[in-house]
């Protein structure tokens, strides 16, 4: 089991990038809701890459998804204006 764990922790650190890329993406559109293929779009990337770096902001609270399109969640707004401000 502890090999897993590693591993999950490893492919997370590894989608770092793409995380802060997509969240300051979604943040920067905001109101504008985006989907998966508008981030494609945008240089994001696409496939396994990219659903498993939504699925992790989504997961921590930081993306809301509903169905193919994806937004930043209050949480994640008010810090960014907190950094912004």
């Amino acid at each position: 089991m502890q090999a897993k764990d590693i591993s999950r922790f490893t492919d997370e650190r590894e989608d770092k990038p793409l995380q802060r890329a997509v969240l300051a993406l979604v943040l920067h559109e905001f109101p504008a809701q985006m989907t998966r293929d508008d981030l494609t779009w945008r240089g994001m990337g696409k496939g396994e890459a990219l659903e498993r770096a939504v699925a992790s902001l989504s997961t921590v609270g930081l993306l809301w998804c509903e169905g193919d399109f994806v937004i930043p969640t209050l949480p994640a707004r008010h810090f960014h204006w907190l950094e912004w401000s």
